[in-house]
């Protein structure tokens, strides 16, 4: 599962990406486990999501069966 960077992204997140992407799977069936274990969601798995670094200044996340935009605050 390829992870995409938006922005101009820092030398490291090369390897920030590198990690994610091995990651990734598990990361998402855990997330969908959560969501029927604790949540109750049992009819739901989870496909994607986006990750934000911490110190980016965020207003707004939106999707579409495209993919992901990223509104920064300004």
């Amino acid at each position: 599962m390829a992870v995409e960077a938006i922005g101009n992204p820092p030398p490291e997140a090369d390897q920030l990406r590198a990690e994610l992407e091995e990651k990734l799977p598990h990361i998402i069936s855990s997330f969908s486990q959560v969501l029927q274990e604790e949540y109750g969601f049992k009819d739901l798995r989870v496909g994607g999501f986006s990750v934000v670094p911490v110190d980016v200044a965020v207003s707004g996340i939106s999707c579409n069966e495209k993919g992901c935009d990223i509104t920064q605050s300004s």
